[in-house]
C-alpha cells in the first residue's frame, strides 16, 4: 500500500518567517490601503462627492496594473531570483504607501500611487504563491 505522508522540510525559522513576516506584512500592507482610500480621499485630499466612484476606479486600475504585473514578476524570479523580486516588491510598496498619503488630488496623484503599489503588490502575490508552492 502507497504512503501519502507528505514530509515537513522547512525549518521553524522557515516556518515563523512566513507566517510571521511575508504573510503577515503583506496581507497587511494590502488590507491597509484598501481600507484607507476613503478616507484619503474624503479628509486629506477634501473630496465629498464621487467617493464610490473614486474608490471604485482606484481598485479596478490596481487589479489591472495586478493582472499583466504578475507574470512578469514571475518571469524575473525565474531569472532573477526570489529574493531580488520580494526586494524590489516590499520596496515599491513602501515608496508608494508613503506617496499614496501625500496625494493632493484623486487624478492623478492617487491613481499613479495606486498603479504603484500595485507593481510592488504583484511582486508579494509572486513571492507568496511561489513559497507555498515551494518552487523557490
Amino acid at each position: 500500500m502507497p504512503s501519502f505522508a507528505l514530509r515537513f522540510t522547512a525549518t521553524r525559522l522557515q516556518a515563523s518567517t512566513y507566517l510571521l513576516c511575508v504573510c503577515l506584512f503583506s496581507i497587511s500592507f494590502l488590507v491597509f490601503l484598501n481600507a484607507t482610500v476613503s478616507f484619503v480621499i474624503t479628509d486629506r485630499i477634501g473630496q465629498k462627492k464621487r467617493v464610490g466612484d473614486a474608490v471604485g476606479t482606484l481598485g479596478f486600475a490596481d487589479e489591472l496594473v495586478v493582472l499583466v504585473a504578475c507574470p512578469i514578476w514571475g518571469l524575473l524570479s525565474d531569472r532573477i531570483g526570489l529574493r531580488a523580486v520580494a526586494v524590489c516588491g516590499y520596496l515599491i510598496v513602501g515608496v508608494a504607501l508613503v506617496v499614496f498619503v501625500q496625494a493632493k488630488e484623486v487624478y492623478p496623484d492617487l491613481l499613479l500611487g495606486r498603479v504603484f503599489f500595485a507593481l510592488g503588490a504583484a511582486a508579494t502575490y509572486v513571492l507568496q504563491y511561489s513559497i507555498r508552492s515551494g518552487t523557490n
